[in-house]
């Protein structure tokens, strides 16, 4: 039979309070990440069964399973990106406390509840025009505009406090004027006002605006700078917390380091499924569907079945079987038989591994 797991809480101050108490209960406070899996920066408990008490990382069997998340996002994150696996290494021998792991790390968020998000580069010229407009120095505009996002946000976090300010109070209007949608505006606006200040403002008129709607997703490699704004939502990766920020956080930002791990030829991938339909994104090793019908998950990889909405009802082999209440998932190691899941509501079913070939 499968390990039945509740999800191991992170409170963040972008979380949004009580924001994942339907899954985990209330706790008066901002509640950003619910985590299933098995890496050692969320442990998360098994709570039934023979195991009952040990955490689901104890297990062996499991080691190497994708990572899930709930997320609920009140601000916006910060400005990151994720090294490849060659610098994860690297950064994990070296001790460096930038470095939770020494794995690559993919990702892919889908959308519960419409979620912003600020997701590779926006076109240059869109994003020199709207610096331009808001009053930025020629020599940064023609910067941006040459098309070197990297050298184009090494230059704006450089910029001194007084004209960052200055620019950043001209940004709304000034996209505004130029046509943006509402929702880049607001967006954008939201990214101000969350971090008055902060040098990552600017960089973020760097980065393409995009709303997942329910079912749609984004899929993240390595290598990436990426930054969501708000929302409610599942994600799935590799099992890996290695994170690089550029700005937008309290927590520490590593310019060098984050400039360095971007990666030119990779860009975000954008899915999208109706209920039942896969997302599977190209090189990562997992997918994710969001199901309320009968399924059956056969043997030979991890599979991680989270209770959205309402319980799940899970057989592993003869007998009654097992019910999941919502909030909670059941995770089947590799060599487990196959299952059959039958949702009462909705269930996120995710397959695969949590490591990146080679």
């Amino acid at each position: 039979m499968p390990h039945i797991v509740a999800g191991a809480l992170k409170e963040y101050d972008w979380g949004i309070v009580d924001g994942l108490a339907r899954w985990h209960g209330a706790t008066g406070t901002p509640q950003a990440e619910l985590w299933f899996g098995t890496h050692p920066s969320g442990p998360t408990p098994v709570v039934g069964g023979a195991d009952s008490g040990l955490l689901l990382a104890d297990l062996d069997e499991h080691l190497g399973m994708p990572l899930v998340k709930l997320l609920a996002a009140g601000t916006p994150l910060s400005i990151q990106v994720h090294p490849d696996a060659h610098l994860a290494r690297q950064g994990w021998a070296s001790g460096s406390p930038l470095f939770a792991d020494d794995a690559e790390k993919a990702e892919m968020l889908v959308a519960v509840e419409p979620f912003d998000i600020h997701a590779g580069w926006r076109d240059p010229e869109e994003a020199a025009g709207l610096l331009a407009d808001a009053g930025a120095p020629a020599d940064i505009v023609g910067l941006v505009r040459s098309g070197d996002p990297v050298a184009s946000a090494r230059r704006l976090l450089a910029v001194e406090p007084y004209e960052r300010a200055a620019i950043a109070s001209r940004l709304v209007d000034a996209a505004a004027r130029r046509g943006w949608s509402q929702e880049a505006v607001i967006a954008l606006e939201r990214v101000i006002a969350a971090f008055p200040g902060d040098p990552g403002v600017l960089v973020s008129v760097l980065l393409d605006h995009d709303v997942l709607r329910p079912g749609d997703a984004v899929a993240v490699s390595a290598g990436i700078v990426h930054s969501y704004v708000g929302g409610l939502g599942i994600e799935v990766m590799t099992s890996s917390d290695n994170v690089l920020r550029l700005g937008l956080t309290s927590k520490p930002i590593a310019v060098d380091e984050a400039l360095g791990a971007i990666s030119r030829d990779r860009m975000p991938e954008r899915l999208s499924a109706a209920p039942g339909e896969t997302l599977a994104p190209h090189g990562m090793p997992f997918d994710l569907v969001v199901s309320a019908v009968q399924s059956v998950l056969p043997a030979g990889r991890h599979r991680v079945v989270l209770a959205l909405e309402g319980s799940v009802r899970i057989h592993s082999g003869p007998g009654a079987g097992e019910v999941v209440p919502e909030g909670r998932a059941a995770v089947w190691a590799p060599g487990e038989a196959d299952a059959v899941v039958t949702p009462q509501g909705t269930a996120v079913i995710v397959t695969g591994d949590g490591q990146l070939p080679g």
